[in-house]
């Protein structure tokens, strides 16, 4: 059964919009909120309403309902002012609309006495009407408008303790990342002390092998050649400052891996590698290439005359990309070493590297294991 696994990187890059798309996440809240306070004022109804079952068990329970109603309307229509108040900072426009609260207060009681009540054969008021819906309506708005300074308070300390907590938790997490990037800034200082002085010692003491083998073989003085030509390239890369290198230079590079790699077979190893278009002034993060090429001698069969590893790198000058390919039967046997960047590394360099303007494919076809990758230059 052939398994096939795509991996490409534009995709991976895109980003679920129904799982962050702001607008619904803010929807959500609103619809949350709005349920909480339901809830809130649905248990208060029934509160009241079985508060007055005991002091008046004749009250109906529409009654109940309409005038919490109206102490509904009077306790956000108080908080309403005070956010004009003291977020907007308008006093005089927040005392403005109190006031016109009140004065509606005095209509919608009016129709609550006298037509809501109606309804179920309720008359509250017999006699001086307009007084004492004036004092009701004054008491209830004065009474309601206390809550709503006590929620609006209450509501501000908690988002300020929640700011607060935030802030610490945004700081600690801060002196988490300072610190790893101080680590890494010391790991990284001590592996390119290491690696000046390693690669150096070893390119100059590989120099001397290979005047001294001259004489004593030309294969193993040709290997040596090699060898020091790669560790060459390797120390020149370190050097470039924009992260990129010339494209001639990496094939270089990966033609001198392919003849050191053969000399060790002496010459039996099936590998067709070929270029198609113009190198000339491309430049691109070195190591990439070699490091896919790498992954077929680690894991290919290298020594099938049918089945050789096929190695295609084509330029596309007019719309500026290269196409880098590679295939491979998958080998049973003992496997190549490799650098070690591991195809997750390549990777993020690519992403770090070029953004949206590559796409990087494995797959795995039974036992063949092919990888492209795209780049535009």
């Amino acid at each position: 059964m052939n398994a096939t696994m795509e991996i490409t990187a534009v995709n991976s890059r895109k980003t679920n919009t129904r799982a962050f798309n702001p607008s619904r996440l803010t929807r959500i809240k609103i619809r949350s909120v709005i349920l909480q306070h339901a809830i809130a004022w649905v248990i208060y109804i029934v509160y009241s309403f079985l508060l007055n079952l005991i002091t008046n068990p004749d009250e109906h329970f529409l009654d109940i309902v309409f005038a919490n109603l109206l102490s509904i309307w009077t306790f956000y229509a108080g908080y309403f002012c005070l956010n004009i108040a003291f977020l907007d900072k308008k006093p005089l426009k927040a005392f403005l609309l109190w006031i016109c609260g009140l004065i509606v207060l005095f209509g919608l009681r009016y129709i609550y006495a006298f037509v809501l009540l109606d309804l179920i054969g309720l008359k509250p008021y017999t006699t001086d009407t307009v007084r004492l819906i004036i004092r009701d309506s004054i008491l209830l708005y004065m009474r309601f408008f206390l809550y709503s300074v006590g929620f609006y308070y209450a509501r501000k300390a908690i988002l300020k303790e929640r700011q607060l907590r935030v802030a610490e938790e945004e700081k600690f997490h801060l002196q988490e990342e300072k610190l790893r990037l101080e680590k890494m800034h010391i790991q990284s200082e001590y592996a390119f002390l290491r690696s000046q002085i390693n690669p150096h010692f070893l390119q100059n003491t590989l120099n001397f092998f290979y005047s001294k083998s001259m004489n004593v073989s030309r294969q193993l003085s040709d290997g040596i050649l090699l060898l020091a030509e790669i560790m060459r390239y390797a120390l020149a890369t370190d050097e470039v400052g924009d992260g990129k290198v010339l494209l001639s230079k990496e094939i270089e590079h990966l033609k001198n891996i392919i003849k050191i790699s053969q000399l060790r077979f002496s010459g039996g190893l099936y590998i067709n590698f070929s270029i198609d278009g113009p190198m000339e002034g491309i430049r691109i993060i070195p190591f990439v290439l070699i490091s896919l090429a790498e992954n077929t001698f680690k894991h290919g069969e290298l020594l099938e005359e049918d089945n050789p590893v096929t190695i295609t790198l084509k330029i596309d000058a007019e719309q500026q990309r290269l196409l880098f390919d590679t295939c491979n039967k998958k080998t049973t046997g003992p496997k190549e070493l490799s650098s070690g960047i591991g195809l997750v590394n390549i990777r993020k360099r690519l992403e770090w590297m070029y953004g949206h303007n590559f796409s990087f494919t494995i797959k795995e076809e039974g036992d063949i294991y092919k990888t492209h990758l795209e780049i535009k230059y």
